[in-house]
């Protein structure tokens, strides 16, 4: 019951990490870019706290973030080609998902702050 629970909830925040990531990659205006780089933190922070520490999960979800964030940030300057930005983007996000798919859920207090706020240092 408790594992079908988790898995139900794991889906459900891949199911908004995903439509969030596919946005960022097909572009919009600033400030919307902007706020979907905001919704992904979110999502991103709140399901990484469901798994046992994991520096592979870890690096695959900063990864991830960095990439969404150079497409933002790089949407309205004439820096490196997006085409190369968004290729990076669909990669980071395919390792993610085979991060995702090899951790282990957390089985203590899924509070930890402090991961939240480490996972996105680098960008």
């Amino acid at each position: 019951m408790a594992e079908r629970r988790f898995t139900d909830t794991l889906e459900e925040k891949l199911a908004l990490i995903s439509p969030t990531v596919k946005a960022i990659e097909f572009g919009g205006d600033r400030p919307y870019l902007g706020e979907l780089q905001t919704l992904l933190r979110q999502h991103l922070a709140s399901l990484v706290v469901l798994f046992e520490r994991d520096p592979g999960l870890d690096a695959a979800t900063a990864d991830l973030y960095a990439a969404a964030a150079a497409v933002v940030n790089d949407s309205t300057k004439a820096c490196q080609p997006l085409a190369r930005k968004r290729r990076l983007l669909k990669e980071a996000q395919a390792r993610f998902h085979e991060r995702i798919a090899t951790a282990r859920p957390n089985e203590r207090n899924p509070s930890a702050p402090w991961r939240r706020n480490e996972l996105f240092l680098a960008a």
